[in-house]
């Protein structure tokens, strides 16, 4: 087995990949169970908790066309890191968030920094494989993509449970 491989032969950047594109997902769906306890931390109402998810859609889909050209021109990498470093920022936003304005304005950053996961790690996978490779390998970044949204909910909240509604945006 080569070095680069796990158990299941998938090559470890691609395993990579595949958590880079269920960040968006996870984001989304990872803090549902907890609007009801945001709510009630932030003095908020229920509409305007619900409108912190409206937000982070835009700011997901705005954002997406932003990477490819950054992508092609600066290469793969400095937009990444970029991306993500905006998107931890954020997420520590979203966290001491004082306030629902505070937590919308995080919540829009933090997509625009996720967005990067689900574009750049197409991305890489066109640079490595070939037509019918790059297929097989779509395909698994797809799989990823559908499950993450399954799983976020259970695990925030879990997370919720053990944390409360600030926790979430720390894991």
């Amino acid at each position: 087995m080569p070095l680069n491989s796990n158990k299941l032969g998938l090559p470890g950047w691609l395993i990579l990949m595949g958590a880079l594109t269920a960040i968006g997902p996870v984001s989304i769906d990872m803090y549902l169970p907890a609007f009801p306890s945001i709510a009630t931390g932030l003095n908020a109402t229920h509409s305007q908790v619900e409108r912190t998810l409206a937000i982070y859609l835009i700011g997901m889909s705005v954002a997406q066309l932003a990477y490819g050209p950054l992508a092609d021109r600066y290469g793969r990498k400095p937009p990444l890191y970029g991306a993500l470093s905006l998107y931890i920022v954020a997420s520590a936003g979203c966290a001491i968030a004082p306030n629902i304005e505070v937590l919308t304005a995080s919540r829009l950053l933090q997509a625009m920094g996720g967005a990067a996961g689900m574009v750049i790690s197409r991305a890489v996978v066109r640079d490595h494989y070939d037509t019918q490779e790059a297929a097989r390998a779509l395909s698994m970044l797809m799989l990823i993509m559908g499950v993450a949204p399954i799983l976020a909910p259970l695990i925030g909240g879990q997370v919720l449970a053990l944390t409360g509604w600030r926790g979430i945006f720390v894991l």
